[in-house]
């Protein structure tokens, strides 16, 4: 795919992707009759929005075993080569909910406290690279828990539109850099470096890897990089048509072909917390 070094390339692919995506987030929304037996219709419209604006929305009704109940959901589009990663739990599925032990509780996903824009497993190395990812609520907080994301597809072309060279920048192979997380002497992740923007080598569909988290991060030695980053920033936090903000409530999931998505703090309850279901996958949806 030669669209970030072919002006007519992009161009025609720019605009296949913005005449058939959907702005609509009520048309992003699937009712789901049986998620233990999706009908092809159902499964259609999945993937034509997984194709289109790389997620979808669905809604379940209530379930005795929601773990079982998302993972058989998942496996209906192949959503089986799962990520193993840190605190993941039964049938490949993480609970993320807040925690109180220490060790779990140094990551911002297991707390309370607002997430920043980032993609699932930037920190991956590119023989784990996280192509989707599904999310689902099985009980919402007392307030509070919205999820803020765009495709980063129309995100990659909202910032060449602006500026081509900005963009160019972020397609550079060593943009983006996370060190090796080392516990007790031990390594637990290799380091990783990579662009922010760039054609994955098994989809051959433009992606994204990024955080916007401070520590622990390294960006390219470039007098480029920081004004390119300042306006990938700014762009993440500027509301668009095409900029997506949903409160989920118990029944409601997300599947899609990891988004760059954030989430705001909440206030929970403590004898009733929230809790959402999160699986990670190395496969796309398509």
């Amino acid at each position: 795919m030669s669209i970030l070094s072919k002006l007519d390339d992009y161009k025609y692919w720019r605009d296949n992707k913005l005449n058939n995506y959907t702005t609509n987030l009520e048309d992003c929304l699937i009712e789901i009759d049986n998620p233990l037996k999706l009908k092809k219709s159902e499964k259609d419209r999945v993937r034509f929005l997984c194709n289109s604006n790389n997620f979808a929305l669905f809604h379940i009704q209530k379930q005795s075993d929601y773990v079982k109940t998302v993972t058989n959901i998942n496996a209906q589009f192949d959503l089986v080569e799962i990520d193993k990663h840190l605190y993941m739990q039964d049938q490949s599925l993480a609970h993320i909910t807040p925690k109180v032990e220490k060790n779990q509780s140094e990551f911002i996903p297991y707390t309370n406290r607002a997430i920043g824009w980032h993609t699932d497993g930037y920190y991956n190395d590119i023989d784990h690279r996280i192509r989707s990812f599904s999310l689902f609520c099985a009980n919402p907080a007392i307030s509070g828990g919205i999820n803020d994301w765009i495709d980063p597809q129309i995100a990659y072309i909202l910032i060449r539109e602006e500026n081509p060279d900005v963009a160019k920048i972020l397609t550079h192979p060593q943009a983006l850099s996370i060190p090796e997380h080392k516990k007790d002497g031990k390594t637990r992740r290799a380091k990783s470096t990579g662009a922010i923007f760039f054609i994955d080598e098994l989809t051959q569909q433009l992606s994204m890897r990024y955080t916007q988290r401070k520590k622990n991060i390294k960006f390219l030695d470039s007098i480029e990089i920081k004004p390119a980053l300042e306006s990938l920033s700014k762009l993440l936090n500027t509301s668009t048509q095409y900029h997506f903000k949903h409160l989920m409530q118990s029944g409601q999931g997300m599947l899609c072909n990891n988004v760059v998505h954030k989430r705001e703090a909440f206030i929970d309850d403590s004898n009733n917390p929230r809790l959402m279901l999160r699986g990670r996958y190395f496969k796309s949806i398509n």
